[in-house]
Order: C-alpha cells, then structure tokens, then sequence
C-alpha cells in the first residue's frame, strides 16, 4: 500500500457522508445481486438486530405475495422483492462503518 492509499484510508468522512456512501455502494452492490438465499437474508437480519419473528413474518408475506396473481410486470415485481435485501445491506455496512469511525469506549 502506498502512501498516497494510506492518506485516503485515514481520511475522516462526517457522519451523513458516510451513511450516503453506503447508501450509494448497497445500491450499486444489489443492482450486481441477482438472488439471495433465505439463509443469507436470515443471518443479515439477524445481525442487524432484527427479531427472528419479524422476519419470518415477513418472509412469509413476501411468500404470499409471490404465490398471488402478478399485479404488474415482472421487471417491478423483482426490483420490489430486491429492496428488502439492499434495506438489510445498506443497515448493516451503515453499522459498521459508524462502529469504525465512532468507536465506543
């Protein structure tokens, strides 16, 4: 690593820049995702501190809504079951970064 790519790393980013930024990079990170187990939306709710009964709650209405006549075209009905994961993302890289750049004592 050089010194021009250390002097990045160490930059300081506010608070809100950071939350933009990984709102930005889930975006582009889910629009590169096609499918996503259950297993791996499970743990990324489960590390986001989501209750266990609240996602399953709401895998099982996602799951109905799937087995329900298409309302409108696929493409939207993709990009609508896509949010939910790229929500878990962007929760979970906007975590991380805050612990790293606000670390508790």
């Amino acid at each position: 690593m050089t010194e021009r790519d250390q002097a990045r790393d160490a930059e300081r980013v506010p608070e809100e820049t950071a939350r933009r930024l990984l709102a930005r990079a889930t975006e582009l990170d889910a629009a590169r995702l096609t499918e996503l187990s259950v297993a791996q939306l499970r743990d990324a709710a489960r590390e986001a501190g989501i209750a266990p009964a609240a996602f399953e709650q709401a895998l099982a209405e996602l799951r109905a809504r799937d087995h329900a006549p298409a309302a409108g075209p696929a493409p939207t009905r993709r990009l609508t079951r896509l949010w939910p994961a790229a929500l878990i993302l962007a929760t979970l890289l906007s975590i991380i970064v805050l612990r790293m750049l606000f670390p508790v004592a």
